[in-house]
């Protein structure tokens, strides 16, 4: 079993507090148990039930029959609901569960189909193709829980997103706050900052924010009016001038830190964008190195 706990208190539209992983042996029960924030398990394979306190009802010894929860599936449960899960006995579930509040969060819930009287959520489509949607941005955190808060709260979002796209339950008037397409352009922004000098395909971007390279590129279009390839370069540009302007780095080594394999498709790219080769560019923005490790 796999526990990350986050302070991530201040974020009042969406907060993560905790998220786990966990492959249960058969049979394996929790509970009953309440506590005082969202709680959503959501099973990744095998199967097990689920009991929770009705509505109006009080006590954690007052819980439901039990309710069958299969791979793809989910249960949510609310904020001081007693509840108790136990797996199955043949086929015991792995689940990932999170923690969270805020207040975006019934909206959310409301736009998955998921209410206290319906607390189970079922998707339209089984296929790990799409359920991969739902599954992934959890994955991302779980692998990455020393990333930022951003892309903390990012990928939850993202994982909502999911839900909604696949719930069976289709709500009506049903409106949320957040821009799922800033969201995605956001961790795609994330992305190239911490990966501009490896990237060697828009793919690798498009498969970070678990969309297509197609939409991805429409959503930097209708946003940002750039391409999300002119993105990309613009980002290495910037970062090149950094280098060529505070660094005594020769023109070959600049072009490899950037992204680029050889100093003819730098100044290539260089020149294109800044009108003048990149030694000459150096030559006329140095401010405060002096020498020319280019001279040779």
């Amino acid at each position: 079993m796999v526990v990350y706990l986050f302070n991530f208190n201040t974020c009042q539209d969406l907060a993560l507090l905790e998220i786990g992983d966990q492959q249960c042996s058969p049979l394996y029960a929790f509970g009953p148990n309440i506590r005082n924030e969202y709680i959503f398990h959501y099973v990744v394979s095998g199967k097990g039930v689920v009991m929770l306190q009705p509505s109006g009802e009080k006590g954690q010894n007052i819980l439901s029959e039990t309710i069958e929860v299969k791979a793809g599936e989910g249960f949510l449960i609310e904020p001081h609901t007693a509840h108790m899960y136990r797996a199955d006995e043949n086929d015991p579930w792995h689940y990932i569960w999170i923690v969270f509040t805020g207040l975006s969060v019934p909206s959310y819930l409301r736009a998955c189909g998921l209410t206290r009287n319906n607390p189970v959520f079922y998707p339209q489509s089984y296929a790990h193709a799409v359920s991969s949607r739902v599954r992934e941005p959890l994955r991302q955190i779980l692998g990455h829980p020393d990333a930022s808060k951003a892309f903390i709260i990012g990928q939850l979002h993202l994982f909502f997103d999911g839900l909604m796209e696949n719930t069976a339950v289709q709500s009506k008037n049903v409106t949320t706050d957040i821009n799922i397409a800033n969201v995605y352009i956001a961790e795609a922004m994330r992305y190239i900052e911490s990966r501009y000098a490896d990237i060697r395909s828009l793919d690798e971007i498009a498969g970070f924010c678990n969309v297509t390279r197609s939409h991805l590129a429409r959503l930097f279009r209708s946003t940002l009016h750039v391409t999300l390839q002119e993105y990309l370069i613009n980002y290495r540009m910037d970062k090149a001038k950094e280098l060529l302007v505070n660094t005594n780095l020769p023109i070959y080594q600049i072009a490899q830190q950037v992204g680029y394999e050889g100093a003819l498709q730098f100044n290539k790219a260089f020149k294109n964008r800044m009108q003048v080769p990149p030694r000459t560019w150096r030559l006329q923005n140095r401010l405060r190195l002096s020498g020319d490790p280019d001279r040779k």
